[in-house]
């Protein structure tokens, strides 16, 4: 009996663990967030090529993590995740007085995309998670 009750148990753990196991996805950059509008801090995935850099602020990382609703798959999770933690980026590049943040990478954990084409993201059946990273900086402009 007991032991019936430990694998009972067990198992019960294994199950609801299962379920919760998030997996890395490398996702297509939603198109939205691959152009670059003259009024908003731009932004360059990777080794894009830009403007020379008149002034450097640093580098700065923001980590995000989205609930997934009922509705919306772990794809979406994701884009809405990616979304809010560049928002969080150029917000704080605003703040500094920037109008570019380059070499923008993105992260999960330890696998990190430098690609203005993908972006990697931690996606569960709860939510998703990511981080992205870039050097604030001023470029000269014409």
């Amino acid at each position: 009996m007991k032991t019936k009750m430990t694998l009972g148990l067990v198992a019960a753990v294994l199950l609801t663990q299962a379920g919760c196991t998030t997996k890395i996805r490398s996702l297509p950059m939603p198109a939205a967030l691959q152009t670059r509008n003259a009024q908003d801090v731009a932004l360059y995935f990777g080794d894009e090529a830009h403007a020379p850099v008149k002034q450097t602020f640093g580098n700065k990382e923001f980590a995000v993590r989205m609930n997934r609703q009922p509705e919306s798959s772990k794809e979406v999770t994701c884009n809405l995740a990616l979304t809010k933690a560049l928002q969080q980026l150029r917000d704080y590049a605003r703040e500094q007085h920037a109008n570019a943040v380059i070499n923008v990478k993105t992260r999960f954990q330890s696998t990190i995309t430098a690609s203005a084409t993908e972006f990697t993201c931690g996606a569960s059946l709860n939510g998703s998670t990511l981080a992205v990273r870039g050097d604030v900086v001023t470029l000269e402009t014409n």
